[in-house]
């Protein structure tokens, strides 16, 4: 299954999660709740991904997740730059704040599904990555800057 599929059909599931959360606890408390089982999941999702590293984890490696990410379109990757230390590139579309607008989502709890799951990743994969984004296309702007980097 693709990521952007298996995103979707997790959309709708923590739609009706995050509802039934802010229908029992304060909405704040709800989105601290599924943010951490996200957030969680996502660092999980980064510690198998370094798990396939043949040597270890390393940037190298890592930078080869965009592949996985780029499938089925659900983004559009450009500008990648790959340096002993520094993973850059910018997303120029993506398939998830579509359909999560699609699907008439809160924007931050699209935010949450997608978005908040990059840096834990990050950490999952190893506390040498560090990951810096300095805008989102979920947040309403243009595109989605990343910049890895890699700390021995």
């Amino acid at each position: 299954m693709s990521m952007i599929a298996t995103r979707t059909a997790q959309a709708g599931l923590a739609a009706r999660i995050f509802t039934s959360l802010k229908a029992h606890l304060d909405p704040s408390l709800a989105e601290k709740i599924l943010a951490e089982a996200i957030q969680t999941d996502a660092m999980a999702a980064g510690q198998a991904f370094a798990r396939q590293a043949p040597e270890g984890p390393n940037l190298e490696h890592f930078a080869t997740v965009l592949e996985r990410w780029q499938e089925d379109n659900a983004l559009v990757i450009e500008d990648v730059k790959l340096s002993d230390d520094t993973l850059a590139f910018v997303v120029t579309g993506c398939a998830y704040a579509r359909v999560y607008e699609q699907m008439r989502l809160e924007p931050e709890l699209g935010f949450m599904l997608s978005c908040a799951r990059d840096e834990p990743f990050a950490q999952g994969y190893s506390p040498c990555l560090s990951m810096q984004r300095s805008e989102t296309i979920m947040q309403g702007r243009p595109c989605c800057r990343f910049t890895f980097t890699w700390r021995k």
